[in-house]
């Protein structure tokens, strides 16, 4: 289980998709993972949604699939059967989850009080949807459970958008938000699958939040690198930063003591969430030097990893030295 919800983590954003018509499933499910998310929550508010998640399931295995708005046993048990990976009911039903526990199958109950998640608690459970979330305090309310619920994660939907997406991804005990923001019903309708492609890519772009923190030059020595900071300094009245293995010259350049990983220097990128960018960029045949990677001491989710590939004789890292994503 740990495996599943490590995943879910890395990808972040979970779509509640609702099929209407059976004939949409597959092409659907083709765009959101061309746009780079390949989870999906098929829900059984549309009558094809043990259909669609056999069709998925069949054709694009590496998809991962869970079965929202499951109400019944029995709805559990056909979506287990088609393929679902995993369960998730929007509120918490005692029987549904000693069912899915029996049957070794992860669920996500929908919780929004105390009291259930304290009932939760009981039957087992640490991982569990936050619903409705907008409406029942938000991103507030799930930073207040963290005190004394600090081993309980959430997967927050309801009313969760691009635009507020990072209030929940920011706290520790979120593991990944779900939502419909990508998947508007009259772009479904309209079977617009490029546009909900560009939608979901559009997601994980705002997700991921790259931007350029520095440019790294390699030097011969340290003295070499101080008279470049300087001169740059000079030039553009930057503020000079001496540090013990490179130079700065403001924010924007380090001049390093020597050389260092790109045959010129390197690039730095920024991104909130290292982790889920290297799921990312694993996809598209890009890998972490693993002798790079460091941590951060609290949670010891990844804060800093130059990337196996070389750019204009640059090399290239990502970086955020605040990671506090806990799964």
């Amino acid at each position: 289980m740990n495996d599943l919800y490590e995943r879910i983590s890395q990808i972040g954003i979970v779509p509640v998709v609702k099929i209407f018509e059976a004939e949409d499933a597959l092409p659907l499910a083709k765009a959101l993972c061309n746009g780079g998310i390949d989870v999906a929550e098929i829900t059984f508010r549309s009558e094809h949604a043990v259909s669609a998640i056999q069709q998925i399931h069949s054709e694009l295995p590496n998809m991962l699939l869970g079965a929202g708005t499951v109400l019944t046993i029995e709805q559990a048990k056909q979506a287990k059967e088609a393929g679902a990976s995993f369960i998730v009911t929007p509120g918490l039903n005692p029987a549904i989850v000693k069912w899915c526990l029996e049957q070794e199958i992860p669920i996500l109950p929908g919780v929004s009080t105390a009291s259930e998640i304290e009932q939760a608690l009981s039957l087992g459970l640490k991982t569990l949807k936050f619903f409705p979330a907008e409406s029942s305090g938000g991103a507030k309310k799930l930073k207040d459970f963290s005190g004394p619920y600090q081993n309980v994660q959430f997967l927050p939907t309801g009313g969760i958008n691009a635009t507020n997406m990072h209030d929940y991804l920011q706290l520790p005990n979120v593991i990944a938000i779900g939502g419909s923001f990508m998947l508007a019903n009259d772009i479904v309708q309209a079977k617009d699958w490029e546009t909900i492609q560009n939608l979901a890519a559009k997601a994980i772009k705002s997700l991921l939040k790259y931007q350029l923190i520095h440019i790294g030059i390699n030097s011969s020595s340290p003295e070499d690198s101080e008279k470049v900071c300087k001169l740059l300094c000079q030039l553009f009245h930057f503020t000079y930063y001496k540090k013990p293995k490179s130079n700065f010259a403001g924010v924007g350049f380090e001049v390093l003591h020597g050389q260092g990983h790109g045959k010129n220097g390197h690039i730095g990128i920024y991104t909130p969430y290292p982790e889920r960018a290297l799921y990312q960029l694993k996809k598209m045949g890009v890998h972490a030097i693993e002798e790079t990677i460091t941590r951060n001491k609290k949670s010891h989710r990844i804060n800093f990893a130059y990337l196996d590939l070389e750019i204009g004789g640059f090399g290239v890292h990502i970086i955020n030295p605040d990671v506090k994503m806990e799964v």
